[in-house]
């Protein structure tokens, strides 16, 4: 983590741009250490945090674009090979691809604020292949969100943008927890008309 503390303060909004982009290309860099940061160096530096979240939102699409692309192009194949050597996983597999397909932007939308899922997300609207331009509209709304967030806070915090770390470690398992339930519900409501279509 020094060093990405290091490369940021030294490169500034070249590096924030580069790291913000490379974690939502599905890298596993930290956007609760390279956000947060991101808001502090704008008060430092004297720059409007307005154009900070800007420049990171850019960031993110890139980003996510990388991972879209990446599953557009080749993760169906990947998944069939999973499914080949593991039969088990096959309905798995295809009541997932079944669920984002019909709930995509609001999968894509909601999924960007929710630890784990943020990035990964990407790569399963290019396996779907879920139409572009839903899938920028979509990511950038949830981008906005989540970067606002974060970089706000270590705008307002300055010197002490390390607590949003802390900030982030108590309130992720929250928020994923309120995740699963949603998804539960949503998965036993379908399962519930499923059966009264067929009696």
């Amino acid at each position: 983590m020094e060093w990405i503390i290091d490369f940021i303060t030294q490169y500034g909004l070249i590096a924030m741009f580069l790291f913000i982009a490379l974690e939502y290309a599905c890298l596993p860099l930290p956007s609760e250490v390279v956000l947060p940061l991101s808001g502090a160096m704008a008060v430092s530096s004297g720059r409007p945090l307005v154009l900070v979240i800007i420049i990171s939102v850019v960031a993110g699409l890139l980003g996510s674009m990388i991972c879209y692309s990446i599953g557009y192009s080749g993760g169906n194949a990947v998944l069939d090979k999973i499914m080949d050597y593991y039969p088990k996983s096959r309905k798995g597999i295809e009541s997932t691809r079944r669920f984002y397909r019909q709930y995509a932007t609001i999968s894509v939308g909601i999924g960007r604020v929710i630890p784990l899922f943020r990035t990964y997300i990407s790569f399963m609207a290019g396996i779907t292949k879920q139409n572009l331009s839903t899938f920028l509209l979509a990511s950038s709304l949830g981008i906005l969100v989540w970067n606002s967030l974060l970089i706000t806070l270590g705008y307002w915090l300055a010197e002490r943008w390390t607590d949003v770390m802390g900030y982030y470690d108590q309130g992720k398992w929250f928020i994923l927890g309120i995740a699963v339930v949603v998804i539960a519900f949503v998965v036993l409501k379908k399962l519930r008309q499923r059966k009264v279509g067929k009696l």
